[in-house]
């Protein structure tokens, strides 16, 4: 994690009084370690992160809706949900604060009391301690808005969450998003008319209609970010309308909105202990914790496309047979194996990836090649439930990223796709998130 991120000072003795000076630190320092641009293909999420090894199975979405994107809409009673363990022996006390960017998450000319309605720095009071698991661990929740902090304005949003009792380093870092239904968005996915992506890529038609904002220079008031099965992973950025007609922006040619299919998911369910789930070789218990053994995979590159319902990427954390699966589901160590003949050339590395990973490409989830085996492996300490991986393959000196090299890439694979559009006329302060719709390739 890039040391910048670590820096950030919230000095609680001082009745946080750098807090805005805060807002504007890390989302200077956030935006700088990645392109302005995001490519098909970007280096990983570096806008989220955590920071402890004690804290696991870190998860942000709207409240009811566990696979969905932590965005909600302005002043309803919708609500963003963030959830971690931790599994240390002595569990921290945590408080969190709110920081307000723009949709490039530089920062936003705003104060905090322009955008939230509440305290500063609140602590996370909802926690509870897990119940009969060989792993012990303490289970923590928070719900925005809440009682403590109501938002105020619509755009792009961090939750940063630090010891109370040891503000100077950030533990774990998540976005959100609030937006305002104020334009009104059409898109479709369809087949590239020709070339050599026809057959492995999918491509957007989009329109946006902005009857209710007053829009003069649509070319530099408005943002639009189309993104694939996850909010700021491997998206188009600020792209331009083709041409407007009146309130109409048409953002459709031939060659615009182009995304590789890739290939559905991997999966596994451990959900149970007691008997080999899908994707499970075998599941021991020796000192004192669970491991659970992967079925052995194989690229998919040259394999004929297959349709199966998959998570877009996602976990959802799930203990058979409990109702209280967030503190009865425990932990084990679970082993990840990539057969194949050779290790790939110097300078390459294979990467497992989804939101087990928390979307990203560190050298923590770098997998590591074992010539006996012939085979690349990792392991990761995770929470029983049933979950969605992936191999990716990166070019360490470029920072290029393949999702095709062991997956292949497909038309016919169901992806996900949000489209985000951002408001911000002459003068204004601030980016407004004023539209979004997410689609699927299945309807």
């Amino acid at each position: 994690m890039d040391s910048q991120l670590n820096t950030h000072n919230i000095n609680l003795n001082k009745g946080y009084s750098l807090i805005v000076m805060l807002v504007f630190t890390v989302c200077y320092f956030t935006n700088n370690t990645m392109a302005h641009t995001f490519v098909q293909h970007d280096r990983g999420n570096t806008f989220e992160f955590t920071n402890s090894s004690a804290i696991k199975t870190v998860k942000t979405h709207k409240l009811g809706w566990e696979l969905g994107d932590p965005i909600i809409e302005l002043n309803s009673n919708d609500r963003v949900v963030l959830t971690f363990d931790d599994i240390s022996d002595t569990p921290g006390n945590y408080s969190y604060t709110i920081l307000h960017c723009d949709w490039e998450w530089k920062p936003s000319n705003l104060f905090i009391n322009d955008y939230i309605d509440g305290f500063e720095v609140n602590e996370i009071r909802d926690y509870t301690f897990s119940t009969g698991t060989a792993t012990s661990y303490t289970h923590f929740r928070l719900e925005l808005p809440n009682r403590d902090i109501k938002l105020k304005v619509s755009g792009n949003y961090l939750i940063q969450v630090f010891d109370t009792y040891n503000p100077d380093e950030i533990i774990l870092q998540r976005r959100f998003w609030v937006y305002e239904p104020l334009v009104k968005i059409t898109a479709s996915m369809r087949q590239p008319s020709a070339g050599e992506s026809r057959l492995t890529s999918q491509q957007m038609d989009l329109q946006v209609n902005t009857s209710y904002v007053r829009v003069t220079d649509p070319f530099n008031e408005i943002k639009t970010v189309v993104c694939q099965n996850h909010l700021m992973q491997g998206c188009h950025e600020n792209i331009k309308p083709i041409y407007v007609n009146g309130n109409e922006l048409n953002y459709s040619q031939p060659d615009a909105l182009i995304f590789e299919g890739g290939n559905e998911y991997r999966l596994f369910d451990s959900k149970s202990i007691r008997y080999n789930g899908q994707g499970i070789k075998s599941i021991n218990h020796y000192g004192g914790e669970f491991h659970i053994q992967l079925n052995e995979d194989e690229s998919r590159r040259y394999s004929r496309y297959t349709f199966y319902p998959d998570l877009n990427g996602r976990f959802v954390v799930n203990l058979e047979r409990s109702e209280q699966s967030q503190i009865e589901a425990d932990y084990a160590w679970t082993y990840f194996t990539l057969k194949t003949p050779m290790e790939l050339d110097e300078g390459k590395s294979v990467h497992l990836f989804g939101e087990l990973t928390g979307w990203q490409l560190s050298p923590q989830y770098k997998m590591a090649y074992n010539p006996e085996r012939q085979a690349y492996e990792i392991r990761m300490l995770l929470k029983q439930g049933v979950y969605n991986y992936r191999y990716l393959v990166t070019n360490d000196k470029t920072g290029e990223v393949d999702i095709t090299h062991f997956e292949g890439s497909y038309y016919d694979t169901e992806n996900s796709y949000t489209v985000l559009v951002y408001y911000k006329p002459l003068g204004s302060r601030y980016d407004r998130l004023t539209g979004y719709k997410m689609i699927s390739t299945k309807k």
